[in-house]
């Protein structure tokens, strides 16, 4: 083939190639970010989709104003070992936060076992935490340090994105994880 027609035949796959990004209508335009959802694995706990979120009587901007809480941790808690485990503390920007009865948090973890933790107002009935009385509040579209303090596996800290209760449900929400790994 000549070299003029290899540049001939480039020029044309060029071309198609660019066309097909092109316009408002393009696939390109209808893609989106994939939620950050935080997460981590420490000896056999595995905690998945990690977000805090905002209570639905909440905004964005608020500092807790009412009796219950600006927001809760919402995460699963995967036990793969042979013996449970407990979720003693969890701490968010440094503040303790407690479980949503105004307790500590002391939330066990069976053996090959799933637990869930949200935000009760969204229909949950598993175990709660709720964080309140922070000395800055929470905003949608940030992140915070959030640290896991489990009485057998240890320490853990990570980012935690802060959500809105309406985005709970919907892409910002996890698949479901098994307690076989």
């Amino acid at each position: 083939m000549s070299p003029r027609r290899s540049l001939g035949a480039l020029l044309v796959t060029l071309l198609f190639a660019a066309g097909c990004g092109a316009g408002s209508g393009a696939e390109t335009d209808k893609e989106q970010a994939t939620p950050y959802l935080a997460g981590f694995e420490l000896g056999p706990v595995s905690v998945h989709a990690v977000r805090i979120v905002l209570a639905s009587s909440t905004s964005d901007t608020t500092t807790t104003s009412g009796t219950g809480p600006q927001a809760y941790l919402s995460a699963t808690l995967v036990n793969n070992g042979g013996a449970s485990d407990t979720l003693v503390a969890a701490t968010i920007a440094g503040g303790a936060v407690q479980s949503a009865d105004g307790g500590n948090v002391n939330i066990e973890l069976p053996s090959t076992q799933i637990v869930q933790l949200g935000e009760p107002d969204l229909g949950l009935t598993g175990p709660a935490i709720g964080v309140g009385a922070l000395s800055t509040p929470l905003r949608v579209g940030t992140t915070e340090t959030v640290t896991f303090t489990f009485q057998n596996a240890g320490t853990e800290a990570l980012q935690v994105p802060v959500v809105e209760a309406s985005a709970v449900g919907t892409t910002a929400s996890a698949a479901p994880v098994s307690a076989a790994g």
